[in-house]
């Protein structure tokens, strides 16, 4: 996962307190945490801001508090420390040339001190929780990820495969919220519902995988509904292509999870 270019990359944590209906400041009654240009290494937790002094701390606070009030699920804002500048948006993907054009930082929700971290690699970026232990079935597990504020994560381009691969290394066996429970062959998102690809009389699940998501199953073996007891995806380290590919499996058995916050970058 690669550091943005032509930006200073950081982590800070803001806290807003705002009023449940106009927005203006208030004590105690809501909390939330901005990391600062999506910094896809580690994070450097610091909700003090302790590193940052004086005006820039108001600047992005005000910031942080016009995009509450603007959009009460704020989930990100671009600003500039220098000039001022100050964009809210309901969600960041509208905001994410202007930050690469060096207009200004932007801050993205993400649940840090609920288990979560911001990761990035090429187009994708995502607040994610990977949760090794306890192993669960596929059923607990999305029950899990949406305790959490979140969902079972989804895999829908080859930058998302990548930034997991990188994350997860030679790990292997991770429930991703996609299955076909509910109509044999028909595959489904769990993070909003939508028809990843379905089987039909001229192409099989596996063909249509591969025309619909390119590079991102154990192509050509998968998905293959083994013995017919097969309707619920991971990933898992592919032989074939060695790394993480997507690979459809036995929804009771008990296995690590990745859990994906709800930002809509992705």
């Amino acid at each position: 996962m690669r550091m943005l270019q032509h930006l200073t990359i950081c982590c800070s944590f803001l806290h807003f307190l705002t009023g449940p209906d106009t927005g203006a400041l208030a004590a105690l009654t809501r909390e939330i945490s901005f990391v600062k240009n999506i910094n896809p290494q580690a994070q450097s937790h610091d909700p003090a801001n302790s590193h940052v002094t004086g005006e820039r701390v108001l600047s992005k606070f005000m910031c942080g508090a016009q995009c509450l009030a603007a959009f009460p699920a704020c989930t990100s804002y671009l600003h500039n420390a220098s000039t001022g500048l100050c964009v809210p948006a309901p969600e960041p993907t509208s905001l994410v040339t202007q930050m690469e054009s060096g207009l200004g930082d932007l801050y993205v929700t993400c649940d840090t001190p609920g288990g979560f971290s911001m990761y990035r690699h090429g187009s994708a970026a995502a607040c994610i929780a990977v949760i090794k232990s306890p192993k669960v079935n596929f059923t607990l597990a999305a029950s899990y990820c949406e305790q959490m504020g979140g969902y079972l994560a989804s895999v829908k381009t080859l930058d998302k495969l990548k930034m997991f691969n990188e994350l997860l290394g030679d790990a292997s066996n991770f429930w991703v919220g996609m299955d076909d429970m509910v109509e044999e062959g028909r595959y489904v998102w769990l993070e909003d519902g939508t028809e990843a690809f379905r089987e039909n009389a001229t192409y099989s699940s596996r063909q249509m995988a591969e025309i619909a998501m390119n590079g991102l199953w154990d192509h050509p073996r998968e998905p293959n509904n083994f013995e017919n007891d097969e309707h619920c995806i991971q990933l898992k380290q592919s032989t074939t292509h060695g790394e993480l590919r997507l690979n459809d499996y036995k929804c009771y058995t008990n296995s690590k999870f990745i859990c994906e916050e709800r930002t809509r970058f992705v």
